[in-house]
């Protein structure tokens, strides 16, 4: 299996609630960001939906770099959580805070869905 990296923006990021279920297969995050809208949902994560529209803005998340032959177990784990909550899996330009570009596998809404409200910002959760 080729080890295309994953991007998190949301409650998968480390010191978030839900990186515990992952940290023993993660050796680094990098910092990168993914061109598209943030919406906050009553269940305590946020969603990702790219428009390619001209309101999208650059979200801020992590790229996550797996331990030697951890990378299946890490996208196993993450395909539960992320299928439970309704996201589609796909590959998307991330672009690195040096400026390089990749493709990474990302989680996301094709739109928002009735319950989610826009957030108004590129981190989650907010920084003070």
């Amino acid at each position: 299996m080729e080890e295309t990296p994953i991007f998190v923006y949301g409650t998968l990021k480390p010191g978030e609630k839900m990186f515990r279920h992952i940290s023993h297969t993660v050796r680094d995050a990098i910092p990168a960001c993914v061109p598209g809208r943030l919406y906050e949902t009553p269940f305590g994560y946020p969603l990702l939906v790219r428009s390619g529209g001209e309101d999208e803005i650059m979200i801020n998340g992590v790229l996550l770099v797996p331990l030697e032959g951890c990378y299946e177990e890490m996208v196993r784990i993450i395909d539960v959580i992320e299928g439970e909550a309704g996201f589609e899996k796909g590959e998307m330009e991330v672009v690195l805070g040096d400026g390089h570009r990749v493709e990474a596998i990302v989680y996301y809404y094709r739109e928002a869905p009735p319950y989610a409200q826009p957030y108004y910002g590129n981190d989650w959760p907010a920084t003070v």
